[in-house]
């Protein structure tokens, strides 16, 4: 598996990251959800993301349980606008994970740079929140959103992760086209700024057959740090990891050839 720095946020990552969003639809139980977790971590996906609103922080609660709690970067995300909203976010976040802390919390799909500014009473808990420990890293989503809400995220100081949705077709991206998003995502790299991309199957609406491109073009993308894939499965998450050593190599041989 491919590690490297995320950004200059001081903390490292697996290149692959387990998007975490689908595993309340597809496991029975929390039981169930870790043990794809565990299973992913075996392949060496040590970059996990989840959010309060997909239900599946308990599911990594109950992986992290039993594991070294160093060994997994955990990135999740809150809706709140307000400061009470991120405060309960952050504490329920804490219990869920059943940790002591969060390596990165987001923002969770801000839209434009006035939803930014709406966000400031969030920013403060997260301020607070990291002050005391209880947060690394402090950053956001722009879900599908690009245009001004990239340059707005880009150029606030204290944002220091951008998720964001990239793919070789720039499907479900709106504002903007996939080429001046791309544009977007190289002067956030520049910037310092730890980049994950999420969508890049387009929320599995791609066949089976054409997944592996997609996919490869995600890794392909040297401006983003981690590639956020909704696992659901054992073979999923074999595919997936397979992929990311593959492309990997491929790359690496390409830079020793040049």
């Amino acid at each position: 598996m491919e590690y490297l720095a995320y950004g200059d946020t001081g903390l490292e990552i697996s290149r692959l990251c387990y998007g975490a969003g689908r595993l309340k639809d597809t496991c029975d139980s929390y039981e169930a959800g870790s043990k794809l977790m565990l299973k992913a971590l075996e392949e060496g996906v040590t970059f996990w993301d989840t959010a309060e609103g997909y239900g599946t922080q308990p599911h990594l609660g109950e992986a992290i349980r039993q594991i070294d709690r160093e060994e997994v970067v955990i990135q999740t995300k809150t809706p709140a606008k307000d400061y009470d909203g991120a405060s309960a976010s952050i504490t329920k976040a804490l219990r869920e994970l059943r940790t002591d802390y969060i390596d990165v919390m987001l923002l969770h799909a801000v839209s434009s740079p006035e939803d930014l500014v709406m966000r400031e009473g969030a920013l403060d808990a997260f301020r607070e929140a990291k002050a005391a420990g209880k947060i690394r890293v402090i950053g956001c989503s722009t879900h599908v959103y690009t245009g001004p809400v990239m340059d707005a995220v880009i150029d606030h100081p204290e944002i220091e992760v951008i998720l964001t949705t990239a793919n070789k077709e720039g499907r479900m991206l709106e504002g903007g086209s996939i080429d001046r998003h791309l544009e977007y995502i190289q002067r956030a790299y520049n910037a310092g700024k730890g980049i994950s991309i999420m969508k890049v199957v387009v929320a599995g609406n791609i066949s089976e057959t054409d997944m592996p491109e997609w996919i490869a073009w995600g890794f392909n993308l040297e401006t983003a740090h981690a590639i956020n894939l909704g696992m659901t499965d054992d073979r999923h998450i074999t595919l997936d990891a397979g992929l990311a050593r593959a492309s990997a190599r491929q790359r690496l041989i390409q830079r020793k050839a040049a």
